[in-house]
């Protein structure tokens, strides 16, 4: 996507070092040699991002910074500070700066910074809208668009209007049954069922009821026929969730049904014929299972005509804040908020957290955030993530009791120090003056508290 960001320098060299980066990059790149020159471009032009100079002789990026902001609260702002500025630059990030690099940096960590400021800035700006409009609580879900989701979606659109089967596979919590209904809803079978069954949630008996039915006193309890899954779901699309949990015996049904397009109810002898289209998925690895016997060979095959992959959550930052905006979005509709964005501080945190969970992890915790939040701004306080990025040894059980007055001074300090050396990538100094303190006093508090602070690959301190 093409983005338009207006770079703020007094030296003509680093305007062009700039342009040339971000042109390659395929954005439009206007530039301006002074504070006064950029104020006028931005009054004549919108930008997606600034990239500003800390050090300017009319005017310093710290007062353009704080004129643009009398008008704009959401443009991505991003410093460029020498090494002996550091404590300036973190006032700024304080006065609503999007992040800072020191010069002299290296061009793919400013791509880095520059991509996810645009992105937070269009975040904001789509949170704004919605709350302008009164977005309802029913949204599409956002599948992302990053180059791996990208490849899968184009995979989908040319298969959707068939009836091929489709294998999504993937961990658990990446959106395997969210992508299936994607598939369903863009299809020519839409407007028939869409009918989703747990596999591994059933017993084997009750599952193959619910999936071909059964006759009146096929097993006790059967006081009367009924229709199942496949039957039920005529002309529409049935959704086998954790298919890998499927008994042998069971397996052997659904191959013929998907083979013969056919189906015996449990206790029935008579066939039943069904038009309908399978999406199934997984979180296991089926090939495995089908070398060491687990799976059928033939079912697999038959089920994965199409086989899909759905990256992790940590594969795929670069969708990380178009979920973040999705869900808080969402959160706001839902209970009455009014949340119009994510501090940096509470960003970085959700971009150094590794998402086990994958995407269901990270809604439950944007809806926890959008809950507990008393401004308009997400905070790493509401996030409720700093335990998990303490020491393991803290994380071995808590207690409600209550804790005396040191104590709480102390998790308060150990959790500050944490988010200050996430904020900076793990620079010492940085964080030290980020929490305005001594370099010598951080290294004492780092001893205290039993952090791990390793210096950074750059050779950062």
């Amino acid at each position: 996507m093409q983005y338009r960001i207006l770079v703020v320098d007094d030296e003509q060299e680093w305007l062009e070092i700039l342009q040339l980066l971000f042109t390659r990059k395929g954005w439009e790149v206007h530039t301006a040699c002074s504070g006064e020159e950029a104020w006028t471009r931005m009054s004549e032009t919108s930008y997606d991002l600034v990239i500003c100079d800390l050090a300017m002789p009319d005017m310093t990026g710290i007062e353009l910074l704080k004129r643009v902001r009398t008008v704009d609260a959401v443009l991505p702002f991003v410093i460029m500070t020498g090494v002996g500025s550091i404590q300036t630059a973190v006032e700024a990030v304080q006065l609503g700066a999007y992040s800072y690099i020191t010069k002299p940096f290296k061009t793919q960590d400013l791509e880095i910074t520059a991509t996810r400021a645009v992105e937070h800035g269009r975040m904001h700006r789509q949170l704004e809208n919605a709350r302008d409009k009164n977005t309802p609580d029913v949204m599409p879900f956002v599948l992302g668009s990053s180059k791996a989701m990208q490849e899968v979606l184009g995979t989908i659109n040319k298969v959707a209007d068939s009836s091929v089967p489709v294998l999504i596979q993937g961990e658990t919590g990446t959106g395997k049954s969210l992508l299936a209904s994607h598939i369903h809803g863009i299809s020519s079978r839409r407007e028939m069922p869409f009918l989703t069954i747990d596999c591994g949630a059933l017993p084997e008996t009750l599952l193959e009821s619910e999936l071909f039915g059964h006759v009146k006193g096929a097993f006790t309890g059967a006081l009367f026929s009924r229709r199942g899954l496949l039957e039920e779901a005529q002309g529409g699309t049935v959704f086998l969730d954790e298919i890998g949990e499927l008994s042998p015996a069971t397996q052997v049904k659904l191959l013929r049904a998907i083979q013969e397009r056919e189906i015996r109810p449990v206790g029935g002898n008579k066939p039943v014929s069904v038009d309908v289209r399978f999406i199934t998925a997984t979180n296991r690895n089926l090939k495995e299972d089908v070398t060491s016997g687990r799976f059928r060979e033939d079912l697999y095959y038959r089920l994965a005509v199409i086989p899909i992959f759905l990256p992790p959550l940590r594969e795929r930052l670069g969708d990380l804040i178009l979920f973040i905006g999705h869900f808080v979005e969402k959160f706001n509709a839902r209970y009455g908020k009014s949340i119009t964005g994510v501090s940096p501080a509470a960003m970085q945190m959700l971009f150094q957290q590794p998402w086990k969970g994958n995407i269901r992890e990270l809604e439950n915790v944007l809806e926890r955030a959008v809950l507990l939040a008393d401004q308009d701004e997400l905070s790493p306080d509401t996030l409720g993530l700093q335990f998990s990025l303490s020491d393991k040894r803290d994380s071995g059980g808590s207690s409600a009791a209550p804790v005396s007055l040191q104590q709480a001074v102390q998790d308060a300090e150990r959790r500050a120090i944490q988010q200050a050396l996430i904020i900076t990538g793990g620079n010492r100094t940085q964080a030290a003056a980020l929490l305005g303190i001594g370099r010598r006093t951080l290294y004492d508090k780092l001893d205290e508290y039993g952090i791990d602070a390793k210096p950074r690959a750059d050779g950062g301190e």
